[in-house]
């Protein structure tokens, strides 16, 4: 069974470490995350991909969105 896996460093924050069933899922989580972290800050754009890349310009930042196989034993 594959997974999708969501991971985020930030920081000083502890990481993110999130496993989804499809990429959709996991973008959205991203999403999600990156709307919450800057609610308080500068408006961004409502472009998802576009605040996504804006909060994680900074070499402080990383995200990846990975498909992981999984195995049963």
């Amino acid at each position: 069974m594959k997974r999708i896996l969501l991971f985020i460093r930030e920081a000083g924050q502890q990481d993110v470490v999130d496993f989804h069933p499809d990429e959709a899922s996991a973008r959205r989580a991203l999403a999600t995350y990156v709307r919450k972290r800057t609610k308080a800050a500068t408006p961004h754009s409502e472009n998802d991909d576009d605040a996504i890349a804006a909060y994680f310009a900074t070499p402080s930042t990383v995200d990846t969105i990975v498909g992981v196989a999984g195995g049963g034993r």
